[in-house]
């Protein structure tokens, strides 16, 4: 029998599986390259004179890129109040297991202010306790978990703040209750972005207008909470801070999509300060 030649084209089993793979890789290489392009809105620019707001240091900016848009006095420091209280929820979830259980001991119920309504003898798991401490800002909830963690997640929160280059932040509890809870709205915006890139799920609970627990219900008492584009934040007050918030939001400015990062501090009025600042942005950024 004569043999048919081999053409010249004719593909052995190895060469062909190559030639599968290369195009495997080709194909994948490509898709994984048009997924990953971010293409960033312009940058925004505003007015140069600054709308009249009460609070005595804020700042605007971009939370993709970290560009300030508007800004006071942001190097000024000052107590912060209970926007501590998003921060160590932050380090909680990086160096603790949420699902560990502790009770509420009379300890816990002693502190100054009761939002919360936590009572004696009941338990729960640190992960239940972020939403009182977010929602209501508990400062009974915040108390628990400082005790709980025998105060290391405070110590957690400082470390955590100078790796990320706040240098100006000192906290010296997990509420914000105590005055010597200070920092910048510069070191706040770092702190901000850090907390929003790693946790976004701390974030997700602080849009919630309520959740209920086990025990109780807690409702959100952050003025802006209900605000179009609304993508989390923390509020906070005390004598000497006065009202305090650190907030991000979704805006559409321009045709194109911002999300963008508000810190205000020293403010009479948090709600009204922050409406000003918005609409300033909105309707003169170019």
């Amino acid at each position: 029998m004569r043999h048919r030649p081999k053409a010249s084209w004719y593909l052995t089993p190895a060469i062909l599986a190559f030639v599968i793979l290369f195009s495997v890789f080709v194909y994948v290489a490509q898709n994984i390259e048009s997924r990953t392009t971010v293409i960033l809105a312009p940058a925004l620019t505003v007015a140069p004179v600054a709308p009249t707001v009460s609070a005595s240091q804020f700042v605007v900016f971009d939370m993709n890129t970290g560009v300030v848009i508007l800004s006071r006095d942001v190097e000024t420091v000052v107590s912060i109040a209970s926007i501590t209280k998003l921060f160590a929820a932050a380090n909680l979830l990086t160096n603790y297991n949420v699902q560990a259980t502790t009770a509420v001991t009379w300890s816990d119920l002693a502190g100054v202010g009761g939002a919360g309504k936590l009572a004696y003898g009941q338990t729960y798991t640190y992960r239940e306790l972020l939403f009182p401490l977010l929602i209501e800002s508990s400062n009974d909830a915040a108390l628990v978990l400082e005790r709980t963690t025998a105060g290391a997640l405070v110590t957690d929160m400082n470390e955590w703040a100078s790796t990320t280059g706040a240098t100006k932040t000192t906290f010296t509890d997990t509420s914000g209750i105590a005055d010597a809870n200070v920092s910048t709205a510069s070191d706040l915006q770092l702190l901000l972005r850090n907390a929003f890139s790693n946790h976004p799920h701390i974030f997700d609970i602080t849009t919630l207008p309520q959740y209920i627990g086990l025990y109780t219900g807690w409702l959100n008492n952050n003025p802006v909470a209900l605000e179009p584009g609304y993508r989390g934040g923390k509020n906070g007050y005390t004598i000497t801070a006065n009202r305090t918030l650190v907030a991000v939001f979704d805006e559409k400015i321009n045709g194109h999509e911002y999300m963008l990062g508000y810190i205000v501090l020293g403010s009479n009025d948090i709600k009204a300060d922050f409406s000003i600042l918005r609409q300033f942005i909105n309707n003169s950024a170019t």
